[in-house]
């Protein structure tokens, strides 16, 4: 994914005569609506959905990192036999137990949370951008903040968009307890997890990205054992089995979010639990050194039919 790197591709398998495989991994003109650069049905919008299709439709094999996906892909007039899912996934690297340092950056960050034994951070780890939520999860914070919760809210980003979150916490009356830093290189980000007790993945409704692509974020937070809660979304269902591998709550509803993340600050055990229960599931299903086979059979049944 996008097609500017698919069409070459199959323009050259054409040529050879060789089979060509296609990997969906997300659906940029939606995200590009999300991030408010598109219009939804717009010009831009159109072309790029119908070179995508173009490209999809030619493919020997398509290969889709989710259900959600696959079923879009069936959707644009994809065979269904023509599809092989290859999930998100995580390598074992992110892992706290294998990191042998400790970062300048995760010490800094540490001492400014400022945090006791009871406290809670509620963390999150990745891109400030509108498709993320993360004005909600702000929201959410100052609310169980006023209902008297001892919080501590922690992210993770690089640097576009710091600077108008961090005014958004101001204004929301929770700067005092937030520390938003970042970026730090990536070997370094595994530690940062240690920080986090409950992580947020908070994506919108309304919008067909945050419905249909899984993000990487919640499979390294399940992995490294911190208690996830997501939007109840299609795309983070499927990642995240509310009250098993951690909470869905309703996505765009604060109150909810509010409500699902103080019955797990009250409840440790609760949050034992799933966390546990979340990194056996990683563990069992999508590291990506389990998770690769599905790319081989994808391509040995691929080579099978072609000798056929």
């Amino acid at each position: 994914t996008p097609y500017r790197v698919g069409m070459p591709a199959m323009m050259i398998a054409e040529e050879l005569g060789i089979p060509f495989v296609y990997e969906m991994r997300g659906i940029w003109e939606d995200t590009a609506v999300a991030n408010g650069r598109w219009r939804a049905g717009g010009l831009a919008y159109n072309r790029f959905r119908r070179m995508e299709n173009k490209v999809l439709r030619n493919a020997d094999r398509v290969f889709c990192i989710s259900e959600t996906l696959r079923e879009e892909a069936v959707s644009r007039g994809v065979k269904e036999h023509l599809i092989t899912v290859v999930n998100n996934a995580v390598g074992e690297s992110i892992s706290k137990e294998i990191i042998e340092h400790k970062a300048d950056g995760f010490i800094e960050t540490k001492k400014q949370l400022n945090k006791d034994k009871d406290s809670i951070v509620i963390g999150y780890i990745g891109s400030i951008q509108p498709l993320e939520g993360l004005d909600l999860l702000a929201e959410s914070v100052a609310l169980l903040k006023e209902r008297g919760a001892d919080v501590r809210f922690l992210v993770i980003s690089g640097n576009k968009g710091k600077k108008e979150f961090k005014e958004k916490c101001k204004s929301l009356g929770i700067e005092e307890i937030s520390v938003i830093t970042g970026p730090f290189p990536p070997k370094d980000i595994g530690l940062f997890y240690q920080l986090i007790d409950v992580f947020g993945v908070c994506r919108p409704p309304g919008y067909r990205v945050t419905e249909l692509v899984t993000p990487i974020k919640p499979f390294e937070s399940m992995y490294s054992g911190v208690t996830t809660v997501v939007s109840n979304l299609p795309a983070l269902k499927e990642i995240v089995r509310h009250e098993e591998t951690g909470m869905n709550f309703v996505a765009g509803d604060v109150n909810s979010l509010a409500d699902i993340i103080e019955r797990l600050i009250d409840d440790r055990e609760l949050r034992n639990r799933l966390s546990s229960n979340a990194k056996q599931w990683i563990e069992e299903e999508r590291l990506w050194k389990k998770v690769v086979n599905y790319s081989i059979n994808g391509y040995r049944e691929l080579l099978s039919l072609d000798r056929a």
